[in-house]
Order: C-alpha cells, then sequence, then structure tokens
C-alpha cells in the first residue's frame, strides 16, 4: 500500500516538478508583461499630466500654435518653413517651432521603443498630433532635405495613425464588413464623418 504509493510518486515526481517549473515560468511571465504595461500607462498618464498642468509647456504650446495660425493665415507673408534655417531675426521663433517638433519625435520614439503607450496616448492626443504635423509638413520636409533621419520617428508614427485612424472614429475592416452585411449604415456613417471632423 503505502511503499507501492511512494514508489509511484517517486516516478511522477520529475514530471510534476517539470510542471510545477512551466507554470511558474508562465506566472512570471505574465506578472512581467503586466508591470511593464502597467509602467507604460504610468509613464504615459505622468506625461500628459505634465502637458496639461506645466503652465511654461502650455504657454510654449500656445505660441507654437499662434505661428501654425499665422502660417495659414493668407493675408500674412510668414511661412513656416522660413524657420527651417537659423537667422538672427527669427531665432526665438525657431526655437519656439522646433521645440515642439523634437517633443513630438521624443514621444514617438518612445511609443516605438514601448516606453509610452501608444493607444493610451493616441486616445488623448490623436487629433493634435495629426494636425501639428500637417501644419508642420513643409517645415518638416525641408529640415528633411538636408538630413533624413530628422524627425523620422515623428513622421513615421504620423502615417502610422494616418493608416489605422482614431481608435473610436476609425473601425477595423472587419467591423466596417460586418456593419454592412448587417445593413447598419448609420455606423458606417458615423465613423465616416467622425474620421473627416477629425
Amino acid at each position: 500500500g503505502m511503499l507501492e504509493y511512494l514508489q509511484s510518486w517517486k516516478a511522477a515526481a520529475p514530471a510534476a516538478g517539470a510542471i510545477i517549473a512551466l507554470v511558474s515560468a508562465i506566472v512570471a511571465l505574465f506578472v512581467f508583461h503586466y508591470t511593464r504595461r502597467s509602467n507604460r500607462r504610468r509613464a504615459t498618464l505622468d506625461l500628459v499630466m505634465k502637458t496639461l498642468l506645466d503652465e511654461s509647456a502650455q504657454k510654449r504650446y500656445s505660441a507654437f500654435k499662434r505661428l501654425i495660425r499665422k502660417d495659414g493665415d493668407p493675408n500674412d507673408c510668414f511661412k513656416l518653413e522660413s524657420l527651417a534655417e537659423v537667422q538672427d531675426e527669427n531665432a526665438g521663433d525657431r526655437d519656439l517651432v522646433i521645440q515642439q517638433l523634437n517633443t513630438y519625435e521624443l514621444i514617438s520614439l518612445g511609443v516605438r521603443r514601448g516606453i509610452f503607450d501608444e493607444e493610451f496616448y493616441k486616445r488623448w492626443f490623436h487629433n493634435q498630433f495629426r494636425k501639428d504635423y500637417e501644419s508642420s509638413h513643409q517645415l518638416i520636409c525641408k529640415v528633411q532635405e538636408k538630413k533624413s533621419s530628422i524627425y523620422c520617428e515623428y513622421s513615421a508614427l504620423y502615417r502610422k495613425w494616418c493608416k489605422d485612424g482614431h481608435p473610436d472614429a476609425s473601425p477595423g475592416r472587419l467591423k466596417m464588413v460586418w456593419w454592412s452585411l448587417t445593413k447598419n449604415y448609420t455606423k458606417i456613417d458615423e465613423a465616416r464623418i467622425s474620421e473627416k471632423a477629425r
């Protein structure tokens, strides 16, 4: 009885040990993945809160947007791309714009390297991120003529987001096909309007 039970347990012990080791490894990987994801979200939340609450950052961004509006004003001869070259008379404006583009470049690199949570950041800054890129596009092209690696991360993330769209406003192809098959044309129209209104 007891001797047979111990012998059978001895025979099964290596397999049981292997199973326990495998389960332990899976749990460790799950904890590691969860911790990394939590840290990414925390870093992204810190970034967003700093952007929203830092008064000097808000002032710099407002000044950047004033230059964007000036560039878009047909009655003003100022063009953002004129800031590609450093000149005495444009140094202040150039610093403002370059600093904002550098911020977007750093965030884009952080997203690609997994430091920031892309979906979290995208839900909050999708429209601003894309509009600022489009408004600065001529300047970005001008500086990339000299060195193609400048703002390459910002450009790559912009293209990716154009392709993917906003998580809410741009449902995937499968969802659009499903809505089409179920004749849910209202949802399709809403998604298209939302994407155009971005």
